[in-house]
């Protein structure tokens, strides 16, 4: 009897077939209609993550609705925009559309992310990284710790010491600043290995995200040359306190790390008004970090609307 129960519930289960996916084709290809996917698309232009997965919910819904058994990939961004334009405004469309225009711009985008130590640009980096669906992400410190691999204290001493502390690899007559002539030095060492990064990047035709204090602007020279969209910006954050309170924040185990950097911070907010003053004076565009999620869509509307000039 049990047996033949089973037996009959397999045979309805076999006489239901289960829901098909909406395929999307773009060019000879179909792939199944991904929420996640969509998700992170409107995410790229300027969505909150709960926000957009309930709009690519939205779209899914209004698919099977249609009784589609598949959709064009164009047809459905043209559905996304119809679905943006009714839930949220004509801004979440544009930047959509700037999004999409990324398929064609057959180019690598470079972005750089300047800042003093404690402003946040890691963070930043990452999630700018994730939602314009870039996979390398480069901290200008790993750079300098395989030349402090490479080259000895002897022959190349500004890499062997942290930003704020450049100026004990500079002789102690050094005129001026001994800490901005140290840093300077350290950038113009450091920014050999980026420019490299760069270029296999552009070879490669690979985008990529690089952070870190040492994306100096004025310091990399030929830039605009490049096969490829570069997009430099400085982080920065202009009250004392916050940028302070920052270290607490990052969570480290040893309370040693977080008292090293509160007894340089003096030098460290130095080093942000020299970072601020090159990128005022060559017109690189600095976003104050106070809020991390107004941050995110400040540098997201840079990278999209640097792309539509592009494209024009």
């Amino acid at each position: 009897m049990m047996a033949e129960q089973n037996g009959n519930t397999e045979s309805n289960a076999l006489a239901k077939p289960p829901e098909q996916s909406v395929l999307v084709v773009k060019e000879d290809h179909k792939f199944p209609y991904s929420k996640g996917l969509m998700a992170m698309s409107l995410m790229a232009s300027g969505l909150p993550p709960d926000r957009s997965y309930e709009m690519a919910t939205v779209i899914e819904r209004k698919l099977t609705d249609r009784g589609q058994l598949d959709i064009a990939s164009r047809d459905l961004s043209r559905l996304a925009e119809e679905v943006l334009a009714a839930e949220e405004d004509e801004i979440a469309v544009r930047h959509f559309r700037q999004w999409r225009r990324l398929d064609h711009l057959h180019k690598p985008l470079i972005l750089m992310i300047c800042g003093a130590t404690g402003v946040g640009k890691s963070t930043l980096a990452t999630m700018l990284a994730h939602r314009l669906g870039v996979t390398r992400v480069t901290a200008t410190d790993m750079v300098r710790q395989v030349l402090r691999a490479f080259f000895s204290n002897q022959f190349m001493p500004a890499v062997h010491y942290s930003s704020f502390d450049a100026d004990q690899g500079v002789r102690l007559n050094t005129a001026g600043d001994a800490l901005l002539t140290g840093f300077e030095r350290q950038v113009e060492q450091v920014s050999v290995g980026i420019k490299a990064l760069i270029q296999r990047a552009v070879l490669e035709r690979t985008s990529m995200v690089i952070e870190g204090v040492h994306c100096v602007p004025g310091a990399f020279e030929g830039l605009e040359q490049l096969d490829a969209v570069v997009v430099p910006v400085v982080v920065a954050i202009e009250d004392e306190e916050l940028h302070r309170s920052h270290f607490f924040a990052r969570g480290e185990s040893q309370s040693r790390a977080v008292e090293r950097y509160l007894a340089a911070f003096g030098r460290i907010r130095r080093l942000q008004g020299y970072i601020v003053d090159r990128a005022l004076k060559i017109g690189v565009p600095v976003i104050d970090n106070s809020s991390l999620d107004d941050s995110l869509i400040e540098v997201m509307n840079l990278v999209l609307d640097t792309i539509e000039s592009e494209l024009e």
